[in-house]
């Protein structure tokens, strides 16, 4: 049997602590050993008293019967090595492990275990659950849980962190601190059958008809081994029974990045469970002193309470095995006490016989945040990509992003207007109710933008002579101009400003002229060249401004070609009226009727000048 962890000893009956030098409960290293309390040998006590020739209902119950060795984990082209413990199976598709010191015991796991050499393990999360199964009633002799009757089954639990292959890069001790919500560790029943298995699925079976959760206990995952204990009245009888995960496990106990803090490295990981000696007894055939922490050391709401059995006296609380002076009543308020992390143990007597029962406690261990922002400099306006990446067992809490935003998602994206150079702040927590931040100083370069125009002179342009000076200008660092001048000559060019012939052919020609930066921005404009040809210009000899819809103002008859200047004279050779929008005319509001004469005097080239003279009648 494995040497347990000197912490998880137990306290001398009080009748000894006379004989020996150390004393078990004062937080003192009274024989100079430099061990303290629990952690001393001298300081015995046990997880477990269980009565004169009680048997676990499991056959089998600690894994060290076995028709063959495991050598490894189980994958796609290797055997079912739980199928090695004799009467064990892999219970479902989800592959837990058979480990054993005969053949395969990783580094890394909290191996041997603590009853002989054998031990199996599962994951546990939301969408993959792997068990650990067993049949009650065969082989014969039956051991069937019988409805109404009430049983516990208490087994040793130890959790490390691994990745998929079962792989680790930490020690001895895992860092655990980031998988700090509980498992809900059940155990399920299947009623009046002996289940071939494995069972087809590898989500919770639960979800699966006739298998029936008969009971759970939450376990804080923690590398230390510790003894936990479900005790339950089933319906039904119950003739096949599985061990694992609940199926409301925490998301974030189905892995994610795990911080190293010996090597400030990463990897992604998952907590892996390991059980052993599954005592399964009816429910007065076995004595324990069920111990459990809740809440965090972040929250400030930390606690322990321990369930001693009816006359148990003697209560001493200790942390990592060393006594915790005044504390002696069955719950702890460690915020309270301003105590840590760690494992905290109550022992009590109980019938002359030394109890104790241990949970652990992680530590205040701020989560790390990992912000991912993509792409990191551009353009306005810049659409930038926020990804919280913190891993197991965190949320967002909230991003800063610099331009005065802030935002409680997860993942979302933000649109940055203006240039500039941005920090972004993620704040994060986890499921202790640790907080932490990081800052990324310069995350997001908004360069400053560009902004094109085009100038083109004549435009419109006569047919008969159809070239444009073309050129470029606009705002911001622009260091590249490309044209693209479709029909013209020259079709495109690189230069700021160039001549350009265009057909000469009436009609209205796009101009196209795209401006860089040296940052890379880009900004395009087109604009519109209209070829025209030579027109004439016919005007009318009356108008009658009377507002009745008709020929209402002086307007020319037909008009092609540029536009030009329009003067009314008065019979005194007095300019009455200018404009040089033709299209608008004259409305002759102001003047009395009569006759007038006019000018028009076109702006294209090759037009001539129309004179002649408007009768005014309303």
């Amino acid at each position: 049997m494995k040497a347990l962890p000197a912490f998880l000893l137990a306290l001398a009956f009080p009748s000894a602590l006379f004989a020996q030098t150390e004393i078990c409960n004062n937080g003192v290293d009274d024989n100079g050993d430099g061990l303290v309390d629990l952690n001393d040998p001298d300081c015995p006590c046990s997880t477990l008293v269980i009565g004169a020739g009680a048997e676990s209902y499991i056959r089998n119950h600690s894994f060290e019967e076995r028709g063959c060795c495991p050598y490894g984990f189980v994958s796609m082209f290797s055997p079912p090595w739980l199928d090695c413990a004799t009467g064990w199976h892999q219970a479902t598709n989800a592959t837990s492990d058979y480990f054993n010191e005969c053949g395969y015991s990783p580094i890394g796991f909290n191996l041997p275990p603590p009853d002989g050499d054998g031990a199996v393990g599962f994951y546990a999360g939301p969408g993959y659950f792997e068990y650990v199964g067993t049949c009650l009633t065969y082989p014969l002799p039956a051991n069937p849980l019988l409805a109404g009757v009430t049983y516990t089954i208490s087994m040793w639990i130890s959790t490390s962190i691994t990745n998929g292959q079962h792989s680790q890069t930490l020690a001895q001790g895992s860092y655990i601190a980031p998988f700090s919500e509980q498992l809900p560790l059940a155990i399920f029943g299947y009623a009046n059958a002996c289940v071939p298995f494995p069972i087809s699925t590898i989500d919770c079976i639960g979800y699966e008809p006739g298998w029936t959760e008969l009971g759970r206990v939450e376990v804080q995952p923690a590398w230390e081994w510790t003894r936990v204990s479900i005790t339950f009245t089933p319906a039904q009888d119950i003739h096949s029974i599985m061990i694992g995960g609940a199926c409301d496990t925490p998301a974030s106990l189905g892995g994610g990045t795990v911080f190293n803090p010996n090597t400030g490295e990463t990897y992604d990981g998952m907590p892996y469970f390991l059980v052993d000696e599954l005592m399964l007894t009816i429910a007065g055939d076995q004595m324990l002193q069920p111990t459990a922490t809740a809440g965090s050391l972040c929250a400030e709401d930390a606690t322990a309470t321990a369930v001693p059995p009816a006359g148990a006296n003697d209560l001493q609380w200790y942390l990592d095995g060393v006594a915790l002076a005044g504390q002696t009543a069955a719950f702890l308020n460690i915020s309270a006490q301003g105590l840590g992390g760690g494992t905290y143990t109550m022992t009590s007597q109980v019938d002359g016989e030394c109890l104790m029962g241990s949970a652990y406690l992680p530590p205040a261990v701020a989560p790390v945040p990992y912000p991912v922002v993509a792409p990191a400099a551009g353009c306005p306006p810049l659409e930038v990509q926020f990804t919280d990446t913190s891993g197991a067992g965190t949320q967002t809490v909230l991003w800063t992003l610099g331009d005065g935003t802030t935002s409680t998602d997860s993942s979302f994206a933000h649109l940055y207007q203006t240039p500039g150079v941005y920090d972004v702040v993620l704040t994060v927590s986890n499921a202790a109710g640790c907080t932490a931040d990081t800052l990324l100083a310069g995350a997001v370069t908004v360069h400053p933008g560009v902004m094109g125009t085009i100038t083109a002179t004549p435009n419109p342009v006569n047919a008969e002579d159809p070239v444009v000076q073309l050129g470029g200008g606009g705002s911001g660092n622009i260091l590249g101009w490309w044209w693209d001048l479709g029909a013209a000559d020259p079709a495109t060019s690189g230069s700021q400003g160039l001549s350009a012939s265009f057909p000469p052919v009436p009609g209205d020609y796009p101009v196209l002229l795209v401006v860089t930066s040296p940052d890379g921005c880009v900004d395009t404009v087109q604009s519109i060249v209209t070829v025209i040809e030579p027109g004439t210009i016919q005007m009318p000899n009356v108008f009658s401004p009377n507002n009745d819809g008709h020929n209402d103002r002086f307007i020319p008859i037909e008009y092609k070609g540029a536009p030009g200047l329009l003067e009314i004279y008065n019979r005194w050779g007095q300019v009455i009226f200018s404009s040089r929008s033709l299209a608008q005319g004259w409305d002759g509001h102001d003047a009395p009727d009569g006759t007038y004469f006019y000018v028009v005097t076109p702006d294209g080239p090759g037009v001539l000048a129309l004179t002649g003279h408007v009768t005014l009648l309303r």
